[in-house]
């Protein structure tokens, strides 16, 4: 896809659109396709998720129900009362709504004294919002359906989703699509030896999404590590993310917080071998 292109879809996706009653509108978003329809009082939904898709196909007009196949017609539909007030739909990328463990492709390892910024691309959510000047979220819809797993202590831990990803250090290496958003993480290594870990523990709810020239963004995360048995300090950067030209927030976080947290932010071999 020409980037040109890219970028007037990454644009048009996100903007709010207006659905007039007895008709519908398509966005697809990567593995996902989305159907949203409007009666004359409710909102009706659907969905469905395609493996292995990449493509970004948002459909820029309504679409009569006359147009569309009966597979999208039999699809199971959730029907939302939201009044008569407004026609108006927006799509909104939300990231997902619990800490991510990344599971780098290879084990990193970080000399001491050393600081290593790395680019990921997190999944995101689709927030639907209806209705002005007053808005409700219907739902939210995830473009991948990630996995859950715990990070920590069986007592102190907490539940996160899955990810494998490729921790790119070129910006240039990282793919570009529009279902994900990309996280630049700086790690510190502040701690007397190596830092040598196979996952790490992003808090992906206290970070707000931007929209850059070409692609979605996070503000950057940095996290400070003073060693194994130590908690990491983790800032979340509230500076717009200098790549890409972004500098519309588009999404707020979850949970905002004002300054640094102090949790476990590294999985190492020896949490499960005791060596």
């Amino acid at each position: 896809m020409v980037m040109g292109r890219a970028s007037e879809l990454h644009r048009r996706l996100w903007e709010p659109k207006e659905i007039e009653p007895e008709t519908w509108h398509h966005a697809r978003i990567g593995p996902l396709d989305l159907w949203i329809k409007r009666s004359q009082a409710d909102w009706y939904l659907t969905h469905e998720r395609e493996l292995n898709r990449e493509k970004v196909q948002p459909v820029p007009e309504p679409l009569h129900p006359a147009r569309n196949d009966a597979r999208v017609q039999n699809l199971t539909w959730t029907r939302w009362v939201a009044g008569e007030e407004s026609n108006r739909v927006q799509l909104v990328p939300a990231l997902p709504d619990r800490s991510l463990v990344i599971r780098p492709r290879y084990p990193l390892n970080v000399p001491r004294g050393k600081n290593v910024l790395f680019f990921m691309n997190i999944p995101i959510w689709v927030r639907i919002l209806v209705g002005l000047p007053k808005t409700i979220s219907l739902c939210e819809l995830p473009t991948v359906v990630l996995a859950k797993t715990w990070f920590g202590d069986p007592v102190s831990g907490e539940l996160c989703y899955s990810l494998r990803t490729r921790a790119m250090r070129d910006l240039n290496a990282v793919e570009n699509h529009a279902y994900m958003a990309t996280c630049p993480v700086l790690i510190q290594n502040q701690a007397p030896n190596d830092l040598d870990f196979q996952r790490i523990c992003i808090r992906v709810e206290h970070l707000t999404v931007y929209r850059g020239g070409t692609r979605l963004w996070t503000n950057q995360v940095e996290v400070l590590f003073r060693g194994e048995e130590l908690t990491s300090q983790i800032i979340m950067n509230r500076d717009v993310p200098g790549f890409d030209e972004a500098a519309e927030a588009i999404c707020p976080a979850r949970e905002p917080v004002e300054k640094s947290l102090l949790k476990r932010s590294f999985f190492f071999l020896k949490s499960l071998t005791g060596f």
